[in-house]
């Protein structure tokens, strides 16, 4: 608890509108906002160091792969250079027609040994064709697999293998269907195919035919699945026109490649840009090949690009959170230890005024607090004189109206008591009209007494029985009176003068209307908490809620327009001189009374030095 209360205490100042909440608000935005940026900033950076990593390795990537396909092509091309270079390739394409068939089979037997040497050690090209405008027709497999009525020379791919000027040296015939192969070999027939042509030109060096290797697409995309730098990359081959040839989904090969920001590859050989391609975005990267016309292709996705710095991002983020949580725990510290001084000097303005008006000189740490502290303190000694200035004013403002109300009440009872005096000696009652002068002599002797305002409750009482007894002739005693002390030791408790005459007076005037018929007065006092407690009770018609509820609100108004001064002047003069937690308070109920509790201090709590003074 004691510690939920602390937190409590701490929290408090954070949770109104305070200058130590604005200063926290302030300091901790700030940083929050520069370590907000500085993560950003970090995470974003990190990122670019991705691509850029990235970046740089699917170059190198893209270089193996495009070093890898330059030296199969080259194993390519050396075996269609053996081939094109062959006696007996060479005579059967110039005069194989003339040739006997000794001679042809002889022929066919080293091209099939010429063969056989390809088919076992050249991996990348799929099949070789040896097509003469004669006729020719032969493969690795001595034309086993081809269509014997499929018109080679009409094709537009050995028109351009033999014609000119491209008949000088190799020539890359581009993507072109496999249809010259039986339909039962389904590895091959009717499939999209790369190939390298090698005219061979007879003696004035024009071409009679030409040996043509069929690449296969599928080991070419497997060297760059091979080269590939992540899962997602993937690496392909275009041409001039941008048709897909190489791409490990074959059902892409062929198509025209088409995507926005495609035609930034024509401003340079090299180079890499991020694009949208197939809904994904991803980082686009191109390089060139040993074969004019052909490029190389690579595309990551961003989002594993993102992925792969996300490890890196993580971190930054921890670090990120560590840093708010600290800077937020020095931030709080540093607030709280600067509220400190605040609350200290709040404290001390909170409790003036509880107690007394005497400021305790503290050192609150700060040059700035310890001045307001002082010029508070000097502004409550101000106060304090201002306060005991107004209070002798007050109190001898009280005192003036209180005499001039004897002045006025005197009179008029004095008459009344001289006119029921004249009565009791015309009807020869001696004994009575005695008694009636002697408690009369009392009562004047009571309030002309000005030695002191301050008497015994004994002997307030005894002036309140003589008053009654006054009255209770007057209306022939239809009035009595009757007085309890619950601790006899209260008796010598020191009261105000005159406070309970004006109330039982208020009594007879407004709860009996001046009529009482069976009427009582009682009076008790017994001890409380803080001090005495004097209960002047009647029987007569009582008040209202509303009227009571007036009546107490007038006590504390002014006497001029309160409907009853006597007992407006009662619990002035009682509050001025024991302070506002003393006084009158009326309890009343209609049709049954009116009661006027009246606390008062006891005799261990009046002090005497200011019972001197007020006296």
């Amino acid at each position: 608890m004691k510690t939920k209360g602390r937190i409590h205490a701490l929290l408090r100042p954070l949770l109104r509108r305070t200058i130590i909440r604005n200063v926290l608000v302030s300091y901790l935005g700030i940083n929050l906002l520069l370590l907000f940026l500085l993560g950003a900033v970090s995470i974003r950076d990190s990122t670019d160091s991705m691509t850029e990593e990235i970046t740089e390795a699917s170059y190198r990537v893209m270089e193996q792969a495009a070093i890898g396909f330059r030296f199969n092509l080259e194993e390519a091309k050396r075996s269609l250079a053996g081939f094109a270079g062959h006696p007996s390739v060479v005579h059967m394409i110039r005069a194989g027609d003339r040739m006997g068939m000794q001679e042809k089979l002889l022929h066919e037997r080293n091209i099939s040994d010429l063969a056989f040497g390809v088919s076992s050690f050249q991996s990348l090209i799929s099949d070789i064709l040896i097509l003469g405008r004669n006729g020719y027709v032969n493969n690795l497999d001595g034309r086993k697999s081809l269509r014997w009525d499929y018109p080679f020379t009409e094709q537009s791919w050995f028109r351009e293998a033999v014609s000119s000027p491209h008949a000088q040296g190799f020539v890359t015939l581009g993507l072109h269907r496999q249809n010259y192969y039986v339909s039962s070999l389904l590895s091959k027939s009717n499939t999209s195919v790369l190939s390298i042509a090698l005219p061979i030109r007879d003696a004035g060096q024009e071409p009679d035919g030409a040996v043509i290797a069929n690449l296969d697409l599928r080991k070419i995309n497997g060297l760059f699945e091979q080269s590939a730098y992540g899962s997602e990359e993937q690496i392909f081959m275009i041409d001039g026109n941008r048709t897909v040839i190489v791409h490990k989904d074959s059902g892409m090969i062929g198509q025209t490649l088409d995507f926005p920001g495609i035609d930034r590859m024509d401003r340079g050989e090299s180079g890499s840009f991020v694009a949208t391609v197939g809904g994904q975005e991803k980082l686009v990267i191109f390089q060139p090949t040993a074969v004019e016309g052909l490029r190389l292709l690579s595309t990551v996705p961003m989002a594993e690009i993102r992925g792969q710095a996300g490890p890196l991002r993580a971190k930054l983020a921890g670090i990120l959170y560590v840093c708010l949580l600290l800077n937020t725990l020095v931030s709080v510290l540093l607030t709280v230890r600067l509220s400190r001084p605040f609350s200290r000097l709040l404290h001390t303005l909170d409790s003036v005024g509880e107690d007394s008006l005497y400021v305790v000189p503290k050192n609150y740490k700060y040059v700035e607090l310890n001045l307001i502290g002082r010029k508070f303190k000097e502004l409550v000694a101000r106060i304090e004189q201002l306060v005991k200035l107004n209070y002798s004013s007050e109190i001898a403002l009280q005192e003036a109206q209180w005499k001039s109300l004897q002045s006025q009440i005197q009179p008029h009872f004095l008459f009344n008591t001289l006119q029921l005096l004249q009565t009791e000696i015309v009807c020869g009652s001696a004994a009575d009209s005695n008694k009636i002068i002697l408690a009369l002599s009392s009562l004047l002797r009571y309030s002309m007494q000005r030695s002191s305002d301050t008497v015994t409750l004994r002997e307030e009482l005894g002036n309140v029985r003589d008053y009654v007894f006054i009255l209770a002739k007057k209306y022939d005693n239809r009035l009595s009176f009757d007085c309890e002390v619950g601790d006899p030791a209260l008796l010598e408790a020191p009261a105000i003068k005159l406070i309970l005459q004006p109330i039982v007076e208020n009594a007879i005037l407004h709860g009996f209307r001046e009529n009482p018929v069976d009427a009582e007065i009682r009076i008790r006092v017994t001890p409380v908490k803080r001090g005495m407690l004097v209960t002047v009770s009647d029987n007569g018609c009582g008040m209202s809620r509303e009227r009571r509820e007036w009546v107490s609100r007038q006590l504390g108004g002014d006497a001029s327009r309160s409907g009853s001064i006597g007992m407006h002047n009662v619990d002035r003069r009682i509050k001025l001189r024991y302070g506002p937690g003393f006084g009158l308070r009326i309890r009343s109920t209609p049709g049954r009374g009116t009661r006027i509790h009246i606390v008062l201090p006891g005799a261990a709590d009046v002090h005497p030095e200011k019972e001197e003074k007020v006296s």
